[in-house]
Order: structure tokens, then sequence, then C-alpha cells
């Protein structure tokens, strides 16, 4: 017999297999035309997938009863009138004394409130969504989490608990590190609920007191993903600023190439600290647009691009921090910064006026809006406007000394009476009157030499 022959049939043999739960002949009924009925399976304690592939079942989530839905029938509290129900928030005292811990206050959900967020029709619904065939996984992290639970790593509500407490035991004496590993072991053993939102909340703080601001950041845009309405809302967006300010400031201390690894400090990204900053300032705004800390990393997101020359991006920044935080204490820095970006980014006469005209539309506004309250900075803005002017002027001269060199002087003629009428204080206009009374009697357009060509082609063509 040839080895090799049927060696080329293993891995189907093996499959079918695991199909058939790891059997080579399945259990037979004790009636062999009839099948059990849930009520006599249940009295002959018949398991409904024993003899019907029960690892490719629990692998890919068919049949049988889910852990967590089977945990959640077993832990939900009954209603009772006299009792508190479910979404109370009750601060956790241990953590809570301002004299005691500089960690500041931190609520918890109350223990009835741990229970899946979901509703759980609403949670089968999305899950079956998420599968093929109603039986087979749409992707990787369906797979991984039947697998967990296939090898009873999955929803534990009681196990849970057990690691949010212990976590929070490890996180009041100080133990940093030891907590976090805690929570995040309490965040998978629970997940979708208000459980597994204070656990990553948790998790990213032990994180950000052992100074290991990487996985704190991680951990806290996780919460944000999967918890986006979280309670947890601005102390995450503190902790997020203070991370993005501490990493700006050493990239600014200690700069290193975007693709210089960082092998020895925790403290700092792996690659990229800068842009990892940056992406810290965007998640504030991105997730609280409206709240405190909002203008300040709009004005740090636009701070960084102006001292990196990327003024066009600043002045993005600047605009949006003017418009949407119009109460804000950095509103009259912003308007100065974005006149002197938009002049930052203009060329020169031969290139587009747009940025100009933006730097003397934002600097009149400016001094409408703050007059004297800009103190110096009145003075410079005024003498700026006049420098636009200037500028403005010249780019009309420029185009009226290119008609005139092509002989076009109707259109010349008409450029210089813009400098004229627009910019008579400059001394371009002074320049463009005797221009025009140069050239007053000159033909609009040069004499026609090849009037015969053009009259064969009175279109121009």
């Amino acid at each position: 017999m040839n080895i090799h022959g049927w060696t080329r049939w293993l891995p189907l043999v093996c499959l079918v297999a695991m199909a058939a739960g790891c059997q080579t002949v399945p259990p037979l009924p004790t009636d062999p035309f009839t099948r059990p009925d849930d009520v006599s399976a249940k009295r002959n304690n018949y398991d409904d997938t024993d003899g019907d592939g029960w690892l490719l079942n629990r692998l890919f989530g068919a049949n049988g009863t889910d852990a967590k839905t089977a945990d959640d029938d077993a832990s939900t509290p009954k209603f009772d009138p006299n009792v508190k129900q479910a979404g109370a928030v009750q601060p956790m005292p241990s953590l809570n004394d301002p004299n005691t811990s500089k960690r500041g206050i931190i609520y918890l959900a109350d223990d009835a409130d741990l229970d899946v967020i979901r509703d759980p029709d609403e949670a089968k619904d999305k899950d079956d969504s998420l599968s093929l065939f109603g039986w087979l996984p749409s992707g990787p992290e369906e797979i991984y989490k039947n697998a967990k639970t296939a090898v009873g790593l999955g929803p534990d509500r009681k196990l849970a608990k057990q690691y949010l407490d212990e976590g929070l035991k490890l996180y009041e004496e100080k133990q940093f590190t030891e907590a976090a590993a805690k929570f995040k072991a309490a965040a998978g053993r629970w997940p979708d609920s208000a459980l597994e939102e204070d656990a990553l909340f948790l998790q990213g703080e032990s994180l950000f007191f052992a100074d290991n601001y990487p996985k704190s950041q991680d951990t806290f845009d996780i919460l944000l993903k999967k918890h986006d309405n979280t309670r947890h809302l601005e102390k995450v967006m503190i902790r997020q600023f203070a991370i993005a300010r501490y990493w700006e400031q050493l990239h600014r201390h200690d700069p290193k190439w975007v693709t210089t690894p960082n092998l020895i400090d925790r403290k700092r990204p792996l690659f990229d600290t800068l842009g990892n900053a940056r992406k810290a300032y965007e998640t504030v705004v991105l997730h609280d647009p409206t709240g405190p800390l909002a203008d300040d990393a709009l004005m740090a997101l636009a701070n960084s691009d102006f001292v990196r020359a990327r003024y066009e991006d600043a002045a993005e920044y600047y605009d949006r921090l003017r418009k949407e935080h119009p109460n804000s204490p950095h509103i009259m820095d912003a308007h100065l910064l974005l006149v002197k970006s938009k002049q930052l980014l203009y060329q020169g006469s031969l290139y587009d006026a747009s940025p100009l005209n933006d730097a003397d539309e934002a600097a009149e506004q400016t001094l409408r809006q703050f007059g004297a309250k800009l103190g110096e900075e009145q003075a410079k803005l005024i003498e700026l406007r006049g420098k636009f002017e200037r500028e403005m002027a010249e780019r009309d001269w420029a185009m009226a000394q290119f008609y005139e060199g092509k002989k076009l002087y109707g259109a010349a003629r008409l450029y210089y009476g813009y400098i004229v009428k627009d910019y008579p204080s400059t001394d371009m206009a002074k320049a463009a009157r005797e221009r025009i009374e140069a050239i007053k009697d000159y033909p609009d357009k040069p004499p026609n030499h090849f009037k015969f060509l053009t009259d064969l082609f009175p279109d121009g063509r």
C-alpha cells in the first residue's frame, strides 16, 4: 500500500472527524426511527450537541446555549419595586476621598448595573447579522470569541466581578501593573457590559499611573470605541490630553525620526512620538468636541503644525477653533496666528491671491472684534493690513506691466485703473496714474499685420 497516497486525504479525514464531534461513530439513539424531543432529552440528560459535532458547533457558535445567555438568565436580578433598579451610578468610597488619593473621583456602576448593556434581543439580532448563513462566523473576531467559549474562557459574570474586585484592591495598594492585568481579565470575561466599561477605564487608569502611556492610550481608545458614551468620558479626555502634551514636549526636547524605534522607554510609543501625540489630541476633539479640553486640543494641533511650517493645516485648525469655540481663552491668539499663517502661505504676485485675501479678511475681523484688547498687536495688525494692500496693488501692477509689454494697452490701462481706484493711498497709485497718462493715446490692441489671414478665420480658429 502506498503510504503517501492516503496521506493526501488526511486533512479531509480530520475535518470530518471534527464535524462529527471528534468521534468516528456517533452514538445511536434508543429508537433508530425517532429523535428524542426536548422534553425527553432534558429528562434523560441528553445533550443535543453531543453526537452532532460539539467542537465545531461551539467554535462556530451554532446550536447549544450561549454561555453569556445562560449567565444572563442566572444573574439578572428580578424586578422589585422596593429595590433600586440598575442604571444608578454610585461612587466607590475607597477611591473618592481627595485627601487620600490624588487620582480624583472615579464613578463606577453599582452591582445591579453590571449586566449586559444591550437589550438581549438586540444583541441576538446583531450577532445573527454578523454571521454567515446563521451559523458560520463573519470573521476572525467571531471565531476567536467562539474559540474562547469552547475552551472555557467565555463570558462569566461572577469571575469578571471577582477580577474587578481584585483589581480595585491592587489599585488602592498602588500596584498598578498588577491591577491593570486584573482589569483586563475582568473586561474580557464580561464583554458589552457596564462591568467591561468600568474595567477598561480602570485598566487605562492603572497603566497611566504605571507610566505605561502607550498601552494606557490604546486601552482608552478601546473603551471609546466600544462605549462611546461612557460615563468616564471626562476623565478619559483628561488622560488623553495629558499623554498628548507629555509626548509633544518630549519630542520637542528630544526629537526622533518617525522610523526610529523606541525599545527602552515605556513612557514613549514605539514609533513616531509626535504623531501619537497628535492622535491623542484628535481623540479629544473627536469624542468630546464641546468638552472643556476640545479648544485646548485644537490649539495644540494648530501650533504643532505652525512650528513645523505646515501653515495650511495650521490655518485650518485656527479657523475651526475661532468658529467652534468663540468663548475659548485661545480665541485672540487663534485669530492672530490665523492671520500669520495665511500671510506665510502667500507666495508672491505671480501666484494665487487667495491666502492674501484671506489674511486681510482675518486681520480686519480681528481688529473689529478685539480692538484695543489687542494691545501692541493692534498697531502691528494695522501696519500689516497696509502691507497687504500694497501687495494687492503689486499684483495689479504686475498684470498691467504684462499687458503693456504685449502692447495690449487697453487691458494695461484697465489694471492701472484698478490700482488708482482700489488702492489710492499706495505708492503704486501715483505710478499707475503716470502710466495711464503715458499710454493714453496708444491703441487698445497692436495693429494687425496679417488681416488677410484673420479674415479667413473670423472666429479665431
